[in-house]
């Protein structure tokens, strides 16, 4: 057994290393990069002439004067030591935002667990204890048919009601 699972890790770090330059070539994909982007959107909307000293200090800043493989390598690096960079929508480091998002949906999800439970373990007790009434056969039909819904579609259902 832990001649196996040495296996799969030794396995796992080329999978990974190609899973992360596919991703940063997908990345890279699309033509211009986010600081052209974002003067040609602030040029539309402000009228003001773009400061090539300003755009060129921010591409030397984000390292988008680089070539693409050097780059890589600085992602990478970056990755490995626990710094995912900054963002450039927010200007603030990415880290951040994901612990934010992070306890934000562990606080949903730990919540609507301890919800369900509320309500299907007394559901299921009292269906366990009064088999074949009638309400024991509308708890399993809910139960059906909230297995078989899909949960975007209540979702959005839900949505609906709720305006």
């Amino acid at each position: 057994m832990p001649h196996y699972i040495l296996k799969r890790i030794m396995l796992m770090i080329p999978v990974l290393l190609a899973v992360s330059v596919i991703s940063f070539i997908i990345i890279q994909l699309p033509p211009g990069d986010f600081l052209s982007n974002r003067m040609a959107k602030l040029l539309l909307e402000e009228d003001t002439p773009a400061i090539e000293e300003e755009i060129a200090a921010l591409r030397q800043e984000y390292g988008l004067d680089k070539p693409a493989v050097v780059r890589y390598f600085k992602w990478m690096g970056g990755l490995l030591r626990g710094d995912m960079g900054r963002s450039f929508l927010y200007r603030r480091p990415v880290n951040t935002l994901i612990w934010e998002r992070l306890a934000l949906t562990m606080t949903i999800s730990i919540c609507s667990i301890l919800l369900s439970w509320l309500i299907a373990f007394p559901v299921g007790i009292y269906s366990a204890t009064h088999q074949y009434s009638f309400f024991d056969y509308v708890a399993t039909m809910l139960g059906f048919v909230g297995i078989s819904v899909p949960a975007f579609l209540l979702a959005l259902l839900m949505m609906f009601g709720a305006y």
